[in-house]
């Protein structure tokens, strides 16, 4: 199960790839950039396995496309803002609400057990 597919991304992100260039380096880099973004956003949210929520490719929160755009893109750029945003992902604290990715994210979180 995916929840955003390489052409979603391509298209949120404005990359203009051509995606049916199997030799063009970039659109495998994508398409491996999604997976990682979506175990990224996996993680954050605790769920392991995105059916126990009654999750699919269709029908799930939009809002997880919406903050895995943003992860592909900081997973793209190679600048402090984007390593800073991933960093709020790592779970270690409640988050920064100030993190667009985390306020996209906090409410569908699984709160931590006591």
């Amino acid at each position: 199960m995916t929840f955003i597919t390489s052409e979603q991304a391509n298209n949120g992100l404005r990359l203009g790839l051509n995606l049916n260039d199997t030799t063009d380096p970039n659109v495998q880099d994508l398409e491996d950039k999604v997976l990682q973004a979506q175990a990224i956003v996996l993680d954050y949210l605790k769920v392991s396995d995105p059916a126990d929520k009654g999750w699919t490719d269709g029908d799930h929160p939009l809002q997880i496309d919406s903050a895995m755009i943003l992860v592909i893109r900081c997973l793209l750029d190679d600048t402090e803002e984007s390593a800073a945003f991933l960093g709020g992902l790592q779970g270690r604290s409640e988050g920064d609400v100030r993190n667009p990715i985390v306020a996209l994210l906090w409410r569908l979180r699984d709160p931590a057990l006591a």
